[in-house]
């Protein structure tokens, strides 16, 4: 199958509840759309998608009932602008989603970056048809602007009717027992910096205390808060990360805090469920995101997935969220939605081919034959997700690896894929286009690894110093070569003029990009004390436990 990325699905969803399906010979009801998204999944993590070891046997069932994309591109290789994307339609560097600094993703719930909210969503889309609405699970998109509650970037200001979730996203720090606070831990190469600049200011201290005539009160004061707190606000942060991000939210309301995420993925089902069951009863056309907390870290399945995996903790998380795929297939079924329900499954970027454990054990995901990973966005491994397409009586089952060019999975798309970018990370990197059978991919620049590895460390960056720039570009037919070991030669006469055309290509991309503020600029990114949650109002005290699950605690 030619190339097809999240942001050319989206348009078709946006297409689907905007226009009603009409057939030969009656006026059908307007489809239902379920949209399950994994976060971190790997191509190569699933069992319809070459792995023999994993047990998916839910998300292996909707490909047999569907279509599979082997060929679906995430927008970005990280959370954020790739999910941004993917309820946009629109590449996210269209609208200041699209970092170009170290930090791609939201860190803090109390910053003030997110998806504008002026962007039209495909749950704004919906809603204009009369659909129902719902995200439910992860978010990663921003809560407040400028003021405590104005919510400009919350789900319920960007087109849905009701949500409930993690607002940022799972983190590590999350986790029970030994491996809290995993980010300071993560940080200890800071622990010097922080040991000096706090001793520094202890200096000033007793310089003060020794009454020393050149330094006043004041001077003590500047020099004191100049060299110690900027230290003891850092840790502070790091050290109760869970605490400042770890919030779950119903609508506009805080329920828990910080997140248990034990029993998460059953609780998320559940919202699910009764979602559906309103819908069963008012007959309403719906949107449904589940948008699951897996497979990132930390890692949180429970019984009775808990220890089944070949694979470790990672193998539970996986099919621990098969089970969850399959609870709302089942669903589906009860209430007699399949045969007029358009279901999509998909990851929002790679997996994480760094990720390793508090004990050191390996927690990340598998990309297959494709090289790279999480965060490396000119490598498949980054955004080539695993995608299943699955709608009774219009997507032939079995039919994804043979569609002809303008064959579409939704009536009423008939965009062209090959006058669409295939490559939707950013062009600075790396593009594509197809020529008959093949699809040529050239890399201007690419990700640094570690030696011997494909990895960066922690993650690998997209920018400045830390790529390495290609002149002239590196060029793979990606189409014979999938897992890029074979380089082609530029100098040849054809390689030349496929390099032209992308360059052609990539001219034409940037010249429609008009400037739009950074979401990513560093005084969006910092948290702000006066956006920051505390569901019992006595910070740094805060703690509540979701009223609706207090059985669960």
């Amino acid at each position: 199958m030619h190339p097809v990325g999240m942001i050319i699905v989206t348009l078709a969803l946006l297409l689907l509840v905007e226009v009603q399906i009409e057939s030969a010979e009656s006026h059908q009801k307007s489809p239902n759309i379920l949209l399950i998204v994994a976060d971190d999944l790997g191509y190569g993590d699933v069992g319809c998608f070459g792995n023999d070891t994993v047990h998916t046997p839910n998300i292996d069932k909707l490909a047999e009932e569907g279509v599979k994309f082997t060929h679906n591109i995430a927008a970005a290789s990280v959370c954020t602008p790739s999910r941004a994307a993917l309820l946009t339609g629109r590449h996210p560097i269209r609208y200041g989603m699209m970092p170009g600094n170290f930090i791609r993703v939201n860190v803090f719930s109390s910053s003030m970056n997110g998806l504008p909210p002026d962007e039209f969503t495909l749950g704004e889309m919906a809603k204009e048809q009369g659909y129902s609405t719902a995200l439910i699970g992860k978010w990663h998109l921003g809560i407040n602007c400028l003021t405590y509650e104005d919510n400009c970037h919350h789900p319920l200001k960007q087109g849905f009717d009701y949500y409930y979730g993690l607002p940022l996203t799972n983190l590590r720090d999350f986790a029970t027992g030994t491996e809290k606070h995993y980010v300071i831990r993560g940080l200890s190469e800071y622990t010097e910096l922080i040991l000096v600049s706090i001793a520094i200011g202890g200096v000033f201290f007793a310089l003060y205390l020794l009454k020393m005539e050149w330094i006043g009160p004041v001077v003590f004061l500047f020099l004191a808060l100049l060299f110690s707190m900027p230290s003891m606000v850092f840790f502070f942060l790091f050290r109760n990360f869970h605490l400042i991000n770890g919030i779950v939210m119903r609508n506009f309301d805080v329920v828990e805090q910080p997140v248990d995420l034990e029993g998460f993925t059953a609780r998320l089902v559940n919202e699910g469920k009764n979602f559906l069951l309103q819908r069963h009863r008012d007959g309403r056309p719906f949107l449904l995101i589940m948008s699951w907390l897996q497979v990132h870290t930390a890692m949180h399945a429970g019984p009775p997935f808990k220890g089944r995996s070949k694979h470790g903790s990672y193998g539970d998380e996986i099919e621990e969220m098969d089970w969850s795929v399959g609870e709302m297939l089942k669903l589906l079924d009860e209430m007699e939605f399949t045969d007029n329900t358009f279901v999509y499954f998909t990851s929002d970027n790679g997996g994480h081919v760094e990720e390793i454990g508090f004990h050191g054990n390996r927690e990340g995901g598998w990309n297959g034959i494709f090289r790279g990973g999480k965060g490396q966005g000119a490598m498949d491994g980054g955004i080539r997700v695993p995608t299943i397409a699955r709608y009774p009586g219009v997507v032939k089952p079995g039919s994804g690896d043979r569609l002809p060019d303008k064959q579409y999975f939704l009536p009423g798309f008939e965009r062209d894929v090959k006058t669409y970018p295939s490559y939707s990370v950013p062009l600075i990197l790396v593009c594509c286009v197809i020529l008959g059978e093949d699809v040529y991919k050239v890399h201007f620049a690419s990700p640094r690894w570690h030696p011997g590895t494909e990895g960066c460390g922690f993650i690998c960056g997209c920018h400045g110093s830390i790529i390495t720039w290609h002149d002239p570009p590196l060029l793979f037919n990606i189409q014979k070569d999938p897992s890029e070991r074979h380089l082609l030669d530029v100098n040849e006469p054809k390689h030349q003029e496929i390099i032209q055309e992308i360059y052609h290509r990539v001219n034409k991309f940037k010249s429609s990009v008009e400037d739009h503020p950074s979401e990513f600029c560093i005084w969006k990114l910092l948290p702000m004390p006066w956006l920051q949650a505390c569901c019992n109002g006595t910070f740094p005290y805060c703690h509540c436990r979701d009223p609706v699950y207090t059985s669960l605690h």
